[in-house]
């Protein structure tokens, strides 16, 4: 886990440099949206790739936008590395492209599977967020959460993260005209005790805002648009679901346990609400 940490470590400082300090390599006036998106993207992929070919542990590596690629050139979902390795990483190379040019934290996301990508299988789970809050997160069910803050070259140790029972968060994410009344009652409901709303489209922010506030609550919830919800299972849900559990937090789809989650298929996704354990009892309660 230790050479797997620090391939992560080495991708973080060539992203942050590289993607987030020089931004204006990537938003050009002459490019369209969708140009952007996918030099970012590819980018990212490549460094996130190359820097996992060197290491013996890995198996396998599969991100969230390149799926569908090594798909058609290997029928497999699965980019392999090294035969003999043990591990199987999933990635999200950049959660939300869109704030890149406004200076926004904005992440990227990793989980650490044994031999297949079921939750039971989930070694490790690590998110890093850029820009202006430069950290990376580190959760494994022996060690708990970790955060480590980037000093002088190199990722130092600063503390563990823990979830109080209650917080005072609310990050609603999604469309408000396309919740349900159950999902729009429920939200206001938090707003009316008082809760403080920090929504930033960024998956890895607004999970940041959470931990390092000791509690509250994220919602991504099934839509009309999005009736299987918006998260995908293996490269979203499974490992922010391990990161809030490993800080003694919850994390459901509404009704059940998203690490119950069975067999998902590559492309599988899930309404998700994790935070602190009563938040999460009253969304459990308020959609049984």
């Amino acid at each position: 886990m230790i050479e797997i940490f620090n391939t992560i470590s080495n991708i973080a400082k060539n992203l942050e440099k590289n993607v987030f300090v020089n931004c204006q390599n990537f938003i050009k006036p002459e490019l369209s949206n969708e140009q952007i998106h996918q030099n970012v993207y590819q980018y990212c992929s490549n460094v996130i790739e190359k820097e996992f070919s060197l290491s013996k542990s890995v198996k396998a590596v599969v991100g969230k936008d390149r799926k569908g690629l090594d798909a058609k050139r290997q029928r497999t979902f699965r980019k392999k590395i090294n035969e003999n390795g043990k591990f199987l990483i999933s990635y999200v190379a950049i959660d939300n492209v869109d704030l890149l040019d406004v200076n926004f934290s904005l992440g990227t996301i990793f989980g650490v599977y044994l031999n297949n990508f079921e939750a039971d299988s989930l070694k490790a789970a690590i998110y890093i967020t850029y820009g202006p809050t430069f950290q990376l997160i580190f959760a494994s069910k022996d060690e708990g959460v970790k955060c480590f803050s980037f000093e002088h070259g190199e990722f130092v140790q600063k503390e563990s993260l823990v979830l109080k029972d209650k917080g005072n968060i609310n990050s609603p994410a999604g469309d408000m005209k396309t919740y349900s009344r159950e999902h729009k009652e429920l939200i206001q409901s938090f707003f009316d005790e008082g809760y403080r709303l920090r929504m930033s489209d960024s998956l890895c922010l607004d999970t940041h805002q959470i931990l390092f506030k000791r509690g509250g609550i994220y919602s991504s919830p099934k839509t009309q648009k999005d009736p299987h919800g918006k998260l995908e299972v293996i490269f979203e849900a499974f490992p922010m679901a391990f990161i809030i559990e490993a800080a003694q937090g919850s994390a459901i789809d509404g009704q059940k346990r998203i690490l119950d989650i069975k067999s998902p298929t590559i492309h599988q996704k899930t309404p998700i609400y994790f935070g602190s354990k009563k938040e999460i009892a009253r969304v459990f309660s308020k959609l049984k």
